[in-house]
């Protein structure tokens, strides 16, 4: 054990400390001031942590990152397994955000139609409004409507279904610029008309 003499030993860092400062760095990470090495390496250093200084030292260099963590209390053994399960399974879980964001913005752009307008019919029939000729695409798939609120999408029974962010669509349910759709196994980013 270190003995000091003479002068104030260093503040310890806290759990609370600890994952205050992991909040950050997964912050600096979706919003792409790091990269997913450079957090991996400083989450390690935060873990490994035992003083505040060496927990400053880990987001010194994000900008509009406040460098003092709230210290506080001693942290119960349920918050501590709390603590440990998030940072163990926030970096795959945030790979697999950051890795989908990035398909999505590669995937082809849908415009909504302007306010107002008729509604639209999407599917592989050629009566169709909007014309998907894939095999997945049922004849009549589904209709996007627009209303005064916004914009609104309707699956028509189709036999492959309409995904809206990954979630099956059931019902009518409101869509909104840069929203994912995927009719069948065709997928699109919806944008502004």
């Amino acid at each position: 054990m270190i003995q000091y003499q003479g002068e104030v030993p260093p503040p310890r860092a806290s759990d609370a400390d600890r994952e205050h400062v992991l909040e950050l760095l997964r912050t600096g990470v979706v919003e792409g001031r790091l990269s997913h090495e450079t957090f991996l390496t400083r989450m390690e250093r935060v873990l490994a942590s035992r003083y505040l200084a060496e927990l400053r030292s880990t987001i010194e260099d994000l900008p509009g990152v406040e460098a003092t963590p709230p210290s506080a209390t001693a942290a119960s053994p349920s918050s501590l397994r709390q603590f440990l399960r998030r940072a163990t399974t926030t970096p795959t879980d945030l790979a697999t955000r950051i890795c989908r964001r990035h398909r999505i913005r590669r995937l082809p752009v849908l415009a909504l139609p302007p306010a107002g307008s008729r509604p639209l019919v999407i599917g592989r029939s050629p009566s169709s409004h909007l014309r998907l000729s894939h095999k997945s695409v049922s004849r009549s798939h589904a209709v996007l409507t627009s209303a005064v609120d916004g914009w609104y999408l309707r699956d028509l029974s189709s036999l492959n279904g309409t995904l809206v962010n990954g979630r099956r669509l059931i019902g009518q349910t409101p869509i909104h610029p840069g929203d994912w759709v995927t009719f069948g196994r065709t997928h699109f980013r919806l944008a502004a008309p």
